[in-house]
């Protein structure tokens, strides 16, 4: 079974306080019993009243300065600039920010600014860091490559940031996953990985955190932990049915590439029972039945997967390549075969079929089947009025493959 590249994105589940009580810590009492105060603020959802209460005088205060302002606003102005309000009995955040007709007045400025001018006079602050780590991955998650910096530029503010927090002694549960996903996304597994074998022993790992570690160790070669830690994450996402789908597709990929068809089949079993319309469960359900060197089911998992689009040329290559990498070529010309025979007359669906059966032949090294299947598709490449020169060139390569 060949492993492919997954990219996992940071399914950020906020709540309305992210920043831990944790980073505070260090404050003094006096600070301690502000940030208690504007805390309970918050909780009764007074933001600006909550805000008043902070400062950029103290590096904690600024801190909690920076978290109303990116989470609490009730607009922003690419995120520099904040205006922020109290809300009324019934009122939502989301309503302000998507129907509120009244004034409101900018009161926080460019968090980046505040916390330069903040260490130009008193230094670095680790909670400062930790802050700008945040403020950075809010940003991509709101605007992406919409922002003044592309979304790889961020992510390396993402990383620096919370690292020297880190290195300071200055995290939580949330900045820990945010940065060992962030050093996935820049391909540093083995940094990542650091990051989440940190969070376990101190936190309790969430479904994400169980899904993306079940990944990083997947990709290094520890397939079999990491299957373990995937399916925790199927349970965790009963709220988020797209993230579900995705645990049991990945889990059955795993399970899949260690030839445990037992369990295999039986993520791919749940995933189409509670997600009929996932094309993927059907498309990896070719793999398994291959793998079972059950010709009959395979053929069956392909016109499936063919169904979702008889004239796109993606649906024959996912066929193939299930297949072909489960050493089973000769499952999918019984593919081809029986598609032919239900899509003979669609012209579009021929095109395809035969193109594709054509380039299955040349790969199983049968030369003359391949020209055959090859003249057959430029016939109908050419009524359709399809022939392209690239698709030409291929073609006659198929033809001269003697």
């Amino acid at each position: 079974m060949k492993r492919t590249c997954i990219f996992i994105c940071l399914v950020l589940f906020l709540s309305v306080n992210v920043f831990s009580k944790s980073v505070y810590d260090t404050a003094d009492e006096e600070t301690k019993a502000t940030l208690s105060e504007i805390d309970k603020l918050i909780e009764q959802q007074q933001y600006l009243t909550a805000f008043y209460k902070t400062s950029n005088k103290n590096e904690y205060l600024l801190a909690k300065r920076i978290e109303i302002s990116i989470y609490d606003f009730a607009y922003s102005i690419m995120h520099q600039l904040f205006a922020i309000k109290d809300l009324e009995e019934g009122e939502t955040l989301y309503q302000v920010r998507t129907s509120y007709e009244g004034d409101l007045s900018i009161v926080m400025a460019d968090p980046v600014e505040a916390v330069e001018e903040f260490e130009g006079n008193y230094g670095e602050k680790p909670v400062l860091k930790y802050a700008l780590g945040l403020y950075y991955q809010d940003v991509i998650d709101r605007y992406g490559d919409q922002w003044l910096l592309k979304t790889d530029e961020l992510k390396d503010k993402v990383i620096l940031n919370l690292q020297k927090a880190l290195d300071q002694d200055c995290y939580d549960s949330y900045s820990l996953s945010v940065l060992a996903t962030s050093y996935y996304q820049k391909k540093n597994l083995d940094k990542a990985i650091e990051i989440y074998q940190l969070k376990q022993k101190e936190f309790e790992f969430t479904a994400t955190d169980n899904y993306h570690y079940g990944i990083l160790l997947w990709y290094t070669d520890k397939a079999k932990d990491g299957l373990g830690y995937v399916v925790k994450s199927i349970d965790g996402y009963d709220d988020y049915p797209q993230f579900q789908c995705d645990a049991y597709v990945v889990a059955s990929r795993i399970a899949l590439e260690l030839l445990d068809l037992k369990s295999a089949e039986k993520y791919l079993t749940e995933c189409k029972k509670k997600y009929p319309d996932d094309y993927r469960s059907f498309q990896y359900s070719i793999s398994l039945y291959a793998l079972q060197n059950n010709k009959k089911k395979t053929v069956e998992a392909s016109m499936k997967i063919f169904e979702y689009g008889i004239s796109n040329p993606a649906t024959c290559q996912m066929i193939m390549n299930e297949c072909n990498d489960s050493e089973k070529p000769e499952f999918a010309v019984e593919f081809f075969k029986e598609a032919l025979k239900k899509y003979g007359k669609d012209d579009k669906a021929c095109e395809n079929l035969y193109f594709h059966f054509a380039y299955q032949y040349y790969l199983m090294k049968m030369p003359a089947e391949s020209k055959q299947m090859a003249n057959t598709a430029r016939g109908y490449f050419e009524k359709n009025g399809d022939l392209s020169q690239d698709v030409d060139e291929i073609l006659n390569m198929l033809c001269e493959n003697q």
